[in-house]
C-alpha cells in the first residue's frame, strides 16, 4: 500500500523479460502514443531483464509526466532503491527501477546488448516510449556503480541522435561515474552531483568531507559558469552560464544546463536509506522538471518510505519465524521424524546433563574464548577480506565479485578454522582445571555434531526443503504485492533457479563457519542459564568484533572525513549486511538443536539462507564470466 501510494500508483514488476519482449513493448507503446522511439539496443529471445515500473494516476497519455530511470549500485538490485522510487512516484513522476546486468534476475549478457550500459539503454528507451511519459523530460540517477551506468547511457543516447536526449542526471553518491562521460554528452543537461559527506567511497577517492571547496567541485561549476571565483561551491544553489540561482523546492530551474551540488550527511549505504539522501533526489528532480502536471507539490521533508521499511522488517522477522515453524512441521512427517532428538516430545530435555554456569571452571574458559574470537574478528576482517579478494578471484566456479563474496567467504572460512581451534583448546583447558575432580567426566565438544552419515544427508535434505518452502513464499509475495525483502544492503529476494547451483559452490567457503558456529552454540549451554541468555551470548560474540571495527572506522570517518583503513572502503560498506546473519544464525541453530539434538539441521539451513542472501542478488560483472550449472 505504501509503495502504491495507497492505490494512486500503478506498480508492476516485469520479471525475466527478454530483450525481444522489451522491444515489442516499445513498439506497442509507440503505436499507442504515436511516438517514434527507436530501440537502439540488440534484440534477443534468450537474454532477460527484470524491472519495476511505477505510474502515478496523474500520468496519462493525455497528461504525460516526466520519468526517472534509477540504477542501483553493486551487490544490490532494483528494490534497494525503494525509498527513492516510492517518494518520486508519489510526487507524480513515472519511475523505472531495474536489476542491472548480472544482478538480481537480469543476465550479465545484457550489458553487451545495450552498448555497455548495464541494461540502462533499454530501460530509458522503454520509459521514453510509454504513453504516460513526456519523452523530452526523462532523467536518470544511480547509486555507486549505478552512476557508471547512468554516464554510459547518457553517452549512448545523447550522442546517438536517434531518440530525444536524456535531459537530467543526478549523479548519486559514489560519484566516480562522472569520469566516464564523453565530451558533449552532458551539454545542456541539468546535472546534479550528490557527494555524501561521510560516504566511504567518496571520502576515499574525492575527499567528500570538504568536497565543496575542492578544485574538482570548483572546476565542475566553472565548466558552465567560467566566472565563478569563490573558494567554496554553495550547496543547493543552481548554476548556469548566467551565474548562481536560488531555486525554491518544487520550482523548475529555468536555465539551460544547470548544475547543483549536494552534500548530504550520509554514508555510502545511507544514500539509499536516509531521509537526506531521498530528499536530495526529490529536490533535484523537482528542480529539473518542476511539479508534474496534475500532481501536488509534496515537501521533501514529507517522506513515508520509512513505513514501508518498517513493514518489511516485520515481514522479514515473520519470514525467519516461518522457517522455524516449517522445521517443526517437517519433524512430524514420516520422512523426517527420525531426526527428532526425542521421539516422545518435540523438544529435547537435556538440561540436567549440562554443566553449571556458576562453576568458573566451566564458564570462564568459554567466556575467554569468546573474548579471543572477538579480538580475532576485529583484527582479521580487513586483512582476510583483502587476501580473499586476491586468492578467490571471480571465475566461472565462483562467479560473484571477488571483493564481496570471495572476500567474505575467505574470512568466514578462516574464522571457522580459528573457532574450531578455540573450541578444542577450551575443552582441554577444562580437563586441566578439573584434573583433581574424580567425578569429572570429559565430553567432547564435537558430540553435538556426531550423527550417522545417513542422518546428516537427511538433515541436509530437510534444510533444503525448508529453504525452498520459505523462498516459495517470497515468490508469492513478489507476484502478488511486487515487493522483495530488501532493506538497505540486506537482500532476501527471489532469484534465478540456476543460482541455487552457485549457492552450493559457495557452501565450500561459507558453510564451515555456520557448522562450527552451531557447534560452539551447542557448547555454550548451561543448566542454570536460560536458553535465551546463552543464545544472546553467542549472538553478541558473533558480532562484537565487527561492531568494534565498524565503530573504530566510522568514528574516524565522522570526525576527520577519512576512514582509518581507506583502502578497505568497499569492504566496510558490505560488512553491515553481515551483522544480520551473525545475529540470526545462532537463534536458528539453537532452536533446531533443541528439536533434533544435533547441529546439522540448523547449520545447513543457515548456510542455505545466508549464502543465497549474497548469491541471489548477483554481482557477477567480470567479462567472460557467466553463471553455469556446474561452474565449469
Amino acid at each position: 500500500m505504501v509503495q502504491s501510494g495507497f492505490g494512486s500508483i500503478d506498480v508492476k514488476n516485469y520479471n525475466n523479460q527478454t530483450m525481444a519482449e522489451i522491444i515489442a513493448a516499445i513498439d506497442a507503446n509507440n503505436a499507442a502514443a504515436g511516438k517514434d522511439i527507436k530501440a537502439t539496443f540488440t534484440t534477443s529471445t534468450t537474454d532477460k531483464m527484470t524491472y519495476k515500473v511505477l505510474i502515478p494516476d496523474t500520468a496519462t497519455a493525455e497528461n504525460p509526466a516526466p520519468a526517472v530511470v534509477i540504477m542501483h549500485g553493486g551487490l544490490s538490485n532494483k528494490d534497494t532503491t525503494a525509498p527513492i522510487f516510492i517518494e518520486l512516484a508519489r510526487r507524480g513522476f513515472v519511475v523505472v527501477a531495474f536489476d542491472a546486468m548480472g544482478h538480481g534476475k537480469t543476465d550479465k549478457s545484457v550489458d553487451a546488448l545495450t552498448h555497455n550500459t548495464m541494461g540502462m539503454e533499454a530501460m530509458v528507451e522503454l520509459a521514453m516510449s510509454m504513453p504516460c511519459v513526456d519523452e523530452t523530460q526523462v532523467g536518470v540517477t544511480g547509486h555507486s556503480w549505478g552512476n557508471n551506468g547512468s554516464a554510459a547511457v547518457i553517452n549512448v543516447i545523447n550522442l546517438g541522435g536517434e531518440n530525444p536526449k536524456i535531459n537530467a542526471w543526478l549523479c548519486g553518491q559514489g560519484t566516480m561515474g562522472i569520469y566516464d562521460l564523453q565530451p558533449g554528452a552532458i551539454d545542456g543537461v541539468t546535472f546534479g552531483l550528490s557527494v555524501g559527506k561521510y560516504d566511504e567511497i567518496d571520502a576515499t577517492y574525492v575527499g567528500s568531507y570538504t568536497f565543496y571547496s575542492s578544485p574538482m567541485a570548483i572546476g565542475w561549476i566553472q565548466e558552465v559558469y567560467p566566472a565563478f571565483s569563490e573558494t567554496e561551491v554553495p550547496l543547493g544553489v543552481w548554476f548556469d552560464a548566467e551565474g548562481p540561482h536560488e531555486v525554491e523546492e518544487g520550482t523548475k530551474f529555468d536555465g539551460v544546463g544547470g548544475r547543483v551540488l549536494y552534500q548530504p550527511a550520509n554514508t555510502h549505504p545511507g544514500a539509499l536509506f536516509s531521509t537526506t539522501g531521498t530528499a536530495t533526489n526529490i529536490n533535484f528532480f523537482y528542480g529539473a522538471f518542476g511539479v508534474p502536471s496534475g500532481a501536488q507539490y509534496i515537501s521533501s521533508s514529507n517522506q513515508i518510505w520509512g513505513i514501508y521499511i518498517a513493514f518489511l522488517a516485520i515481514g522479514l522477522a515473520g519470514w525467519f519465524a516461518l522457517a522455524l515453524a516449517v522445521c517443526d512441521l517437517l519433524l512430524f512427517t514420516p520422512m523426517f521424524r527420525r531426526l527428532r532428538g526425542s521421539q516422545t516430545a518435540l523438544i529435547v530435555d537435556d538440561r540436567n546433563s549440562l554443566s553449571s554456569f556458576r562453576d568458573p571452571k566451566e564458564s570462564v574458559p568459554l567466556l575467554c574464548m569468546f573474548i579471543l574470537l572477538t579480538v580475532f574478528s576485529y583484527v582479521s576482517m580487513v586483512p582476510c577480506t583483502t587476501a580473499g579478494a586476491k586468492l578467490i578471484p571471480s571465475s566461472t566456479f565462483f562467479p560473484n565479485a571477488a571483493h564481496t563474496s570471495g572476500a567474505l567467504g575467505y574470512w568466514s572460512f578462516i574464522t571457522a578454522l580459528v573457532s574450531l581451534l578455540g573450541i578444542y583448546i577450551v575443552s582441554q583447558v577444562k580437563v586441566l582445571l578439573n584434573r583433581k575432580d574424580k567425578n569429572y567426566q570429559w565430553k567432547s565438544p564435537l558430540d553435538p555434531a556426531k550423527l550417522p552419515m545417513d542422518k546428516v544427508v537427511q538433515s541436509a535434505l530437510m534444510a533444503f526443503t525448508v529453504f525452498c518452502a520459505i523462498h516459495l513464499v517470497l515468490w508469492c509475495i513478489d507476484a502478488v504485492f511486487n515487493v522483495d525483502f530488501v532493506i538497505a544492503t540486506i537482500d532476501f529476494t527471489t532469484f534465478r533457479p540456476v543460482k541455487i547451483f552457485v549457492m552450493f559452490r559457495y557452501l565450500l567457503l561459507c558453510a564451515p563457519f555456520y557448522i562450527v558456529n552451531a557447534i560452539l552454540n551447542a557448547n555454550a549451554r548451561f543448566r542454570d542459564l536460560p536458553e535465551w541468555a546463552s543464545t544472546a551470548i553467542v549472538c553478541v560474540g558473533n558480532v562484537l568484533g565487527l561492531a568494534l571495527l565498524l565503530f573504530r572506522e566510522y568514528s574516524a570517518l565522522f570526525s576527520t572525513g577519512s576512514l582509518l583503513t581507506g583502502e578497505a572502503c568497499s569492504t566496510f560498506t558490505v560488512v553491515w549486511s553481515m551483522l544480520v546473519p551473525l545475529v540470526i544464525s545462532p537463534i536458528i541453530a539453537r532452536y533446531t538443536y533443541k528439536r533434533t539434538g544435533n547441529i546439522w539441521l540448523g547449520a545447513l539451513l543457515n548456510s542455505f539462507i545466508f549464502i543465497m542472501m549474497q548469491v541471489g542478488t548477483g554481482q557477477y560483472m567480470i567479462e567472460g564470466i557467466e553463471i553455469t550449472m556446474f561452474g565449469l
